[in-house]
């Protein structure tokens, strides 16, 4: 290709990215004056209803599952939908968790309406098509609101048995999935559904089940639907993890609590044990780095531990980003990252760490050494020689 043809690509291929992230932005300013235009307060479900575009009415009527009214106008189809709204109020909520739900409540109890908490584009629009939540600016700021003539209906269901129950249900199931995930990263469905029912000592219905997974999942994008299964967002080959804990089939996965698996199925919730806390006080100290920074990087090194990327290639990525000069520093931050390796709760190796399985050097009983020499077999199963599984990060 001549020079004159290369520069003539490149200058084509800019335009093009240029009128790429105009669209975007366009687009972006659309989204953003739907949501968040000025709002009324307060408003009937009617009102309510009459703000939204039929493209809109038309997502809350498959939300809702209202059929054979598509080709019905404007008006008319508001008409529908307020009815179907008032009548399965209930229905609407079942597939909720607590933090939706209690979101609900706290609309109807603070009079209709409260500042927007922080929540991403995607939840907005999910809590749109719900009809009973809207969002928009009011006297300067942004809020959430639900209509007048709903408050009394949406309170009374705090005091629901069967809604609090589902609620329960819902929440319990949410939290185990997305704890189990962060732990073992990739799970397929039917190993999943029996961790699940050894957990709650119920028998799991699968079809209530991904009911209420795919409608979370909609809400917040932190589960990745996969071929078999589910999956943890951070896991970047889903098939190379499930292939590196099929090797070991005889070990077992890690017995994590119940409680242990809620609290890491919590929204942004980081496994901070104390190698973790010694980096990133480390990274702040010696990089005059903010909490925030040392903790983002920190962050990636333990992602990459846990798809089984070497000690090498890790240090490699820290070294290059804080541009380490200092060879005695360079030695300490090793010694860091190294430990952190160790102590990190491994995708690959079914949520134990290098160091749950590095073999014990004495036996107590008998002060035997039990040593295991570099060239056999891991002790984690995976039939690789220790020094080129486990053994490659503990030493």
């Amino acid at each position: 290709m001549s020079n004159q043809n290369s520069a003539e690509l490149k200058k084509a291929l800019k335009k093009m990215l240029h009128g790429l992230q105009d669209m975007k932005k366009e687009q972006d300013e659309k989204v953003h004056k739907r949501h968040w235009g000025v709002i009324k307060i307060p408003f009937t479900l009617q009102e309510g209803l009459g703000t939204y575009t039929k493209n809109e009415l038309d997502d809350i009527r498959k939300k809702l599952d209202v059929k054979n009214v598509s080709s019905l106008k404007k008006a008319e189809l508001i008409e529908v939908l307020e009815g179907s709204i008032r009548g399965n109020l209930d229905d609407i909520c079942s597939l909720w968790d607590s933090e939706r739900f209690n979101l609900l409540l706290d609309l109807a109890g603070k009079d209709g309406h409260i500042n927007a908490p922080n929540l991403e584009v995607t939840q907005i629009q999910y809590l749109r098509k719900s009809g009973l939540i809207y969002s928009g600016t009011f006297e300067g700021s942004r809020i959430l609101a639900v209509p007048t003539d709903l408050l009394e209906p949406i309170s009374a269901l705090k005091n629901n048995v069967q809604v609090k129950e589902k609620i329960n249900r819902n929440t319990e199931w949410i939290g185990l999935t997305k704890g189990l995930l962060y732990y073992y990263g990739t799970l397929d469905l039917p190993l999943l559904i029996e961790m699940i029912e050894k957990h709650t000592n119920e028998k799991l219905y699968l079809h209530e089940y991904l009911e209420v997974m795919n409608d979370a999942i909609s809400y917040r994008k932190d589960i990745i639907i996969t071929e078999s299964g589910f999956s943890n967002p951070n896991v970047s080959d889903q098939q190379m993890i499930m292939q590196e804990q099929e090797m070991r089939k005889n070990l077992p996965f890690y017995p994590f609590t119940k409680q242990q698996l809620l609290s890491a199925g919590e929204p942004g919730f980081v496994d901070q044990n104390h190698t973790y806390l010694k980096l990133v006080s480390f990274l702040m100290k010696e990089f005059e780095m903010s909490k925030v920074e040392a903790e983002g990087l920190v962050g990636e090194c333990v992602i990459e531990t846990r798809m089984g990327e070497s000690p090498n290639r890790i240090l490699q990525l820290m070294a290059s980003a804080l541009k380490v000069e200092n060879v005695e520093l360079l030695k300490v931050l090793t010694d860091h990252v190294i430990d952190l390796m160790n102590h990190t709760r491994a995708w690959f190796l079914k949520g134990h760490s290098s160091m749950d399985l590095k073999p014990k050097e004495t036996n107590p009983a008998s002060s035997v050494s039990v040593k295991v020499g570099r060239n056999e077999p891991c002790p984690c199963d995976s039939g690789k020689k220790y020094k080129k599984c486990c053994g490659n990060v503990v030493a």
